[in-house]
């Protein structure tokens, strides 16, 4: 029997005001990131840290017209913790799953309440299901799983890429760790672990492809990444603090 992937990073949402100016700074950066969807009242581009992994630059030009696309219910799920941002930061983060009807009873049975948002695309053949957590702490991702599952799509990705001789640099900027201020690290990152079913290093979430870090001596909240391969200083992009991972 094949072992499930355990559950794993996904990708983070960044939300801007203003998008093209995002992504210039995110390219200046040394981030590489390019336009992806376009639709009604929302567009969005993407730092592709892999062919699994990434980092999603969001904004919503027209609330309303917003009601008309795919994205509209997940946006509305989304749209007190923007309210609350009231600008350009950090959202929250997606964490891909095995087994999404498994996490969402063991979510349930732990006495949480979420809610179930599937997206499809007749185009593409594919889609995704999401599973918010109502209840959850305020620094809480949402889970995810693809259909076809996720490392299906890497690896179509990574064959597309071979197709057209184009090679990931093995020095490339690589996200290593989420980064998160709290009064109380460790009983946070406990709990964010017990949500998300995996382990815990004492104020560190040791989740695959992009742990978690909460500190004492950090702005309350989601306020930053760690990069590997991008410089000595650290920038700040729209919000966002991208710390060097030495």
């Amino acid at each position: 029997m094949t072992t499930p992937p355990p559950a794993a990073f996904d990708h983070l949402i960044h939300w801007v005001c203003d998008l093209d100016v995002t992504v210039a700074s995110y390219n200046d950066t040394g981030l590489a990131t390019s336009p992806a969807l376009t639709m009604p009242g929302f567009r969005n581009a993407a730092w592709g840290i892999d062919d699994a992994r990434y980092v999603e630059l969001a904004t919503v030009d027209d609330w309303n017209a917003v009601q008309t696309s795919k994205y509209a219910r997940g946006l509305q799920i989304l749209r007190p913790a923007i309210d609350a941002l009231d600008g350009d930061g950090p959202l929250t983060f997606a964490v891909n799953v095995p087994d999404i009807q498994a996490t969402i009873d063991r979510l349930r049975a732990a006495g949480h309440d979420v809610i179930i948002d599937e997206v499809w695309f007749e185009d593409r053949q594919g889609g995704v299901t999401e599973v918010h957590v109502t209840d959850a702490p305020h620094v809480a991702p949402f889970f995810i799983a693809y259909e076809p599952p996720r490392e299906v799509i890497a690896q179509m990705r990574a064959d597309h890429r071979a197709a057209n001789g184009v090679v990931f640099a093995p020095d490339r900027p690589q996200l290593v760790a989420l980064l998160v201020g709290s009064s109380t690290p460790e009983q946070d990152a406990a709990s964010l672990a017990e949500l998300i079913g995996c382990g815990v290093r004492g104020s560190t979430v040791e989740l695959t492809d992009a742990e978690i870090r909460f500190s004492a001596d950090a702005p309350e909240g989601l306020y930053g990444i760690s990069v590997s391969n991008v410089g000595d200083e650290p920038v700040e992009i729209a919000g966002l603090k991208i710390y060097p991972e030495p």
